[in-house]
């Protein structure tokens, strides 16, 4: 056992040779081959992680898209007409409103408090399509819903889903990708969140076609 501990600290040593022990992912590090170049011409070598990168990222492309949108929906006369709880009108309408918004935030505080032991048991990339399914069934109860309460639930399922993948989506991508490029792959999540929004709001000229 001795002689083991004084190989890994010869091993380890300093290139002076001066007997100074060096950490060993130092060591690791220095004598390891990269993967590629760093930055963005990175991106574009990995193509392969880059682009597993870039799906993963939709999830945060799918938490913006909610946020921009809702301030458009809140204030379309079709759903004002259909959803009269929440008109300008009606009683305790600011609340409701509130309430209808912060749904989808406080779904998705569940699920990412949730998705940790879930990537844990079924792998990274079948939790993201756990995610994607839960967030399918909130979506599709939200557009099927004909009264506040049904979309009360459906915004709070949807949340959870996004809760789900903003939590897992940049620990895989994280776990996928190449040192060299790991921080231009993960902005990609933000990136995907403000290209969501940008969508969401600039639907309004769509919806009023």
């Amino acid at each position: 056992m001795a002689s083991k501990l004084e190989g890994i600290k010869d091993e380890t040593q300093s290139p002076e040779g001066r007997g100074a022990f060096v950490h060993h992912a130092e060591a690791v590090w220095s004598e390891r081959e990269p993967y590629g170049p760093t930055g963005f011409q990175g991106v574009f070598i990995s193509y392969y992680a880059a682009l597993c990168a870039a799906f993963a990222a939709i999830g945060g492309m799918v938490f913006g898209y909610d946020q921009g949108v809702v301030s458009v929906v809140l204030v379309m006369p079709q759903f004002l007409s259909r959803f009269t709880r929440v008109s300008a009108t009606a009683s305790g309408a600011g609340f409701w409103k509130g309430l209808l918004t912060a749904m989808i935030e406080l779904g998705a505080l569940i699920g990412a408090l949730n998705q940790g032991w879930i990537a844990d048991k079924i792998s990274r990339k079948y939790s993201i399509v756990v995610a994607v399914i839960v967030f399918t069934i909130g979506s599709i109860l939200q557009t099927a819903s004909m009264d506040y309460a049904s979309l009360i639930v459906g915004r709070l399922i949807g949340g959870v889903g996004i809760g789900m993948l903003s939590m897992v989506a940049p620990l895989y991508i994280s776990e996928i990708s190449p040192p060299e490029i790991r921080g231009s792959l993960l902005v990609l999540e933000e990136l995907s969140i403000v290209a969501g929004i940008c969508i969401g709001i600039s639907s309004k000229r769509v919806y009023t076609l």
